[in-house]
């Protein structure tokens, strides 16, 4: 029984040549694919489904671009607000040791024996 299921699948997928419309029809496809059209005097042009390809991949690249740009500006920002916070810790710590300088000094004299006596 093998045997004969075997022989009657042999004869079914024996290799056959296509026919001449099947290859036309083939033909035709492929060159669709690829963006290329035949016209009624034999020449090919290009389809226009490419520009639109080509249009929408030059959107893109710009859209990308512009999110590049607007990342960049967001981050040299966030460097520009990061040196003015230092910048500005910085003076904080410098008005506060003056502060404690002009305290110091201040209570320095307010203690001294010589102020208290010309004041009175």
């Amino acid at each position: 029984m093998s045997e004969d299921l075997e022989s009657r699948l042999r004869a079914a997928l024996r290799p056959v040549a296509p026919s001449d419309e099947f290859t036309q029809n083939l033909i035709a496809r492929v060159c669709e694919d690829v963006g290329i059209r035949s016209n009624a005097h034999g020449t090919r042009r290009r389809r226009p489904t490419s520009a639109w390809w080509l249009s929408a991949s030059v959107a893109a690249s710009l859209l990308i671009a512009a999110g590049i740009r607007h990342h960049l500006q967001e981050r040299g920002e966030t460097q520009r607000g990061l040196e003015a916070r230092r910048q500005v810790i910085e003076a904080l710590r410098m008005t506060s040791q003056k502060l404690n300088l002009a305290y110091e000094a201040i209570k320095s004299r307010s203690s001294s024996p010589a102020d208290d006596k010309s004041g009175v």
